[in-house]
């Protein structure tokens, strides 16, 4: 892992407890009281809101790159468990690689399935089966 996942891990899990929110509160507290023998000045304005920009930029980047980590994380176990799983479409393992055409035409045969087993569940069968999705049209075909 490289320095830079390594130190957003490391501040994702830290500024994710409970007790940062409140040194976060505390901070402001402080800034906000500091602020009567100040006067409420343009310097002491321009001290939390130079903090607090440098810091909301900072997080984004750290915020996303935990994002992504988890991302990945949660695509890898889909992954195995659709590899696992008798009777499961493999080409389904690198679906997000798509084209937004591609996961649309996807999308519309589960779509279809969907209806389908909508009407079978009225007719009191069973909604586990395990149809074939290859082509859009057998779907469409199954429906009617």
């Amino acid at each position: 892992m490289g320095y830079f996942s390594t130190f957003a891990k490391w501040i994702s899990d830290k500024s994710a407890q409970s007790y940062v929110g409140f040194i976060a509160f505390l901070i402001v507290l402080v800034w906000a009281i500091a602020g009567l023998p100040l006067h409420f000045s343009v310097a002491w304005q321009t001290v939390i809101g130079t903090a607090a920009s440098v810091i909301s930029i900072m997080m984004l980047f750290i915020i996303q790159n935990s994002q992504n980590r988890h991302t990945i994380a949660i695509q890898l176990k889909l992954d195995e468990i659709i590899r696992a799983t008798k009777g499961a479409h493999n080409e389904m393992m690198d679906i997000e690689k798509l084209t937004d055409e591609d996961l649309g035409r996807i999308q519309k045969k589960y779509g279809l399935l969907a209806e389908r087993t909508k009407e079978d569940l009225k007719k009191g069968k069973l909604d586990t089966n395990t149809p074939d999705l290859g082509r859009a049209e057998a779907v469409e075909s199954q429906l009617i």
